[in-house]
């Protein structure tokens, strides 16, 4: 054999040789790919699970800072519910801008604890605790006696204590959302009124959700007789509060005393303690991931509470800072609202239409008197 045929022959063995090689090597890969695909595919849609849910997130804590920075010297703020979570921050908001800050809440020992932390960390000895039970209307009627005649002013009411969970009743038979979170804070409003209008001008800030617009009211079945659900109950007591907020604003406007509801997002507040069953501890640990911290919560009913040049917006709801649409069915239900106000009058024992009757010297500004008050007003807090 000559040597050319030789070389042509060991060329052509090395090729077969490389090809089965490439295939051998090809069909390795192939097995590896079968193996790793599924792991790959998971990695992949788990990445993109955490980057939707890092974007939600992001979504749900976003908030818009107060941008007022006004103080409230010589101002006092009543704030129910401000033993924890978005009461609490704002008790602390409102301490640290001077104001004389009066926490309302049903267990003396924890208002009281909550105060005194309060003052030690803002250094604001004005912040003082006081008992409330919204859930009965006489204890309502003896705090509002007792504030009457130990509190010389009010400035702001903030109605912020909320109730959601399981059916339960008030201690005057209620059904404990509605009891609590709208007619505990329409009688306490009613009762402290007076008080409103004589320091006037005036702010009521009523926290309310934007899951009232799935809220459904229904006059002849207030006890929920028709079937109860936790998230059916809160949101009616939210439309309640949505409508109490308007008919506020129509009521006491003339007295210079605003009414502002106020939406404050997504937040891992104490809400969720008493929601039932693995539902309610999925929403818990939801929200403690997912939602914003209380202290970004609270910054639009700081805002409400401090900013000037509110008054055209009295009636209005609020979300991150600003007035946002109130949902078109409120607008609609004005006969409804009219409705809600005398039922709840009734139920609290007085005449819907009926004034609060003056039990102090002074007299109510009437409407011309409460501009000239807020024109006061905003001029020096400029």
């Amino acid at each position: 054999m000559r040597p050319e045929q030789h070389a042509k022959m060991a060329a052509e063995m090395k090729q077969r040789l490389k090809v089965e090689e490439l295939e051998e090597n090809i069909d390795e890969l192939e097995d590896v790919v079968e193996d790793v695909f599924p792991i790959l595919i998971l990695t992949v849609f788990v990445a993109v699970l955490l980057l939707i849910i890092f974007l939600i997130r992001l979504y749900l804590r976003w908030f818009a800072p107060n941008p007022s920075k006004n103080r409230m010297d010589g101002k006092t703020v009543l704030i129910t519910g401000g033993t924890s979570g978005i009461g609490k921050c704002t008790a602390i908001e409102l301490a640290k801008r001077n104001a004389r800050v009066l926490i309302a809440g049903r267990e003396k020992a924890k208002v009281e604890a909550v105060a005194r932390n309060i003052r030690k960390k803002t250094g604001n000895q004005h912040v003082n605790a006081l008992v409330l039970d919204l859930g009965n209307l006489r204890s309502i009627q003896e705090f509002a006696e007792d504030f009457r005649k130990d509190e010389k002013y009010l400035h702001v009411l903030i109605n912020n204590a909320a109730y959601m969970g399981p059916l339960s009743k008030t201690d005057d038979g209620l059904e404990r959302s509605f009891g609590v979170n709208y007619l505990g804070h329409f009688y306490l409003t009613y009762l402290l009124s007076d008080k409103l209008k004589k320091n006037a001008p005036s702010r009521i800030i009523n926290v309310v959700s934007d899951s009232y617009k799935q809220g459904e009211l229904d006059l002849d079945d207030l006890a929920m007789n028709k079937g109860y659900s936790v998230y059916s109950a809160y949101t009616r007591s939210k439309l309640a509060q949505v409508m109490f907020n308007l008919e506020c604003h129509k009521r006491y406007i003339g007295n210079c005393v605003w009414s502002f509801a106020a939406h404050p997002g997504p937040t891992a507040t104490d809400l969720l303690r008493n929601y039932p069953g693995m539902w309610g501890n999925a929403l818990r640990l939801v929200s403690r991931i997912m939602f914003k911290p209380p202290e970004d919560g609270c910054q639009t009913l700081v805002y409400l509470a401090v900013a000037d040049g509110l008054r055209e917006f009295s009636g209005k709801l609020f979300t991150d800072c600003k007035a946002v649409k109130t949902n078109e069915k409120v607008k609609a239900n004005k006969e409804l609202s009219s409705r809600l106000w005398n039922v709840s009058a009734h139920l609290c024992g007085f005449e819907g239409d009926a004034l609060m009757p003056e039990d102090e010297p002074e007299a109510t500004p009437n409407a011309e008197e409460a501009g000239e008050a807020t024109a006061e007003e905003e001029k020096k807090s400029q």
